[in-house]
């Protein structure tokens, strides 16, 4: 996947808009869009591949990349130059609300590396990799707290923890109210076992936040960005978004937990940190004992490393939002 790639392109519904949702609109650039996923290929090779001429594919690659989504480069081929095609986007969000602009929540975003954790206590079998390599040796614990860990994008072990502090020196904790994690995950198994379920549990703060029973180890298919010498099993995993809000705390929309922000912060207040420990647990004492993996950048199915956001709670003076007839808006959209 190209380095370059944007992350998330924000559109609104409007007729601006229109050259990205042509783009869509068509069947065959749907399938280029499911080849690009997997790897960048060549006008001809998506030719080959889909049984249509280089001479339509050119046509459908210029409508994805007027629209933004596909981007292209000549590179030297066995035959002269050849086109090469690569996604130029991971994420499209729509946004609805004419007053988007003015209502949206703010927010700041903390993005850590899988390698910046600061403490673990690690069992093997285990190991990590970077996106060309096999970090260290596998099985050894002692990698796990190398120094020069900082290009690990996959990490493995059967039980323990990794410990990560959530920087806080750019963020007005006054005024959080609510804190969303998201990272790729799936349990461990030699190889990999479609079925093998693993007990992971989540830390904030020192606070339980509750436990998440994964489904498998997944190897039955390439990981979207693992990279072609990967060899061991375990491709992706699923992507799983924790936010704990006055409500308490959940996992993908499901309470997990009774742990609200307000017991986190006032926790930090207590202790006076400027980092929010996070933990990743994978407890040899759960009911499924089953380790994790634990995917960054260049590896699974979701390029990215652990996001962070900390939303805010609306200005005083903000707090009243009214639509365009002048009534009171009642609810806000996420950024």
């Amino acid at each position: 996947m190209n380095h370059e790639t944007k992350e998330i392109l924000y559109l609104k519904a409007e007729e601006d808009a229109l050259p990205f949702f042509q783009a869509l609109a068509n069947k065959n650039r749907l399938e280029i869009l499911r080849i690009l996923r997997q790897k960048d290929a060549s006008i001809k090779e998506l030719g080959e591949l889909l049984g249509i001429s280089s001479a339509v594919i050119t046509k459908h690659i210029q409508a994805l990349e007027e629209a933004g989504i596909v981007r292209s480069s000549t590179r030297p081929g066995k035959r002269g130059l050849k086109k090469l095609c690569t996604l130029a986007l991971n994420e499209a969000q729509v946004i609805f609300n004419n007053n988007y602009g003015d209502s949206a929540r703010s927010f700041m975003e903390v993005e850590l590396p899988i390698s910046a954790y600061d403490q673990c206590e690690i069992t093997a079998p285990c190991g990590m990799a970077g996106e060309d390599r096999i970090f260290g040796s596998i099985d050894d614990p002692r990698y796990f707290t190398a120094a020069n860990r900082y290009a690990v994008n996959l990490l493995w072990f059967t039980s323990g923890w990794v410990r990560y502090p959530i920087p806080l020196l750019d963020v007005d904790l006054h005024r959080v109210e609510e804190i969303e994690i998201s990272m790729e995950l799936c349990s461990e198994h030699p190889g990999f076992n479609n079925h093998w379920k693993s007990d992971i549990a989540f830390e904030l703060a020192g606070l339980p936040l509750g436990n998440w029973t994964c489904p498998g180890d997944f190897g039955d298919r390439k990981g979207r960005h693992t990279p072609g010498w990967w060899t061991l099993g375990t491709e992706y995993g699923l992507l799983k978004t924790l936010v704990v809000n006055r409500e308490g705390t959940f996992l993908d929309g499901t309470q997990i937990g009774a742990v609200t922000a307000e017991d986190v912060l006032n926790t930090l207040q207590d202790t006076a940190q400027d980092t929010l420990p996070f933990r990743i647990l994978a407890p040899a004492s759960a009911v499924h004992p089953g380790g994790l993996n634990l995917f960054g950048r260049h590896f699974g199915d979701y390029d990215q490393n652990i996001r962070v956001l900390f939303y805010y709670r609306m200005n005083p003076a903000d707090e009243t939002v009214r639509d365009d007839e002048g009534a009171e808006a009642g609810s806000f959209l996420a950024a």
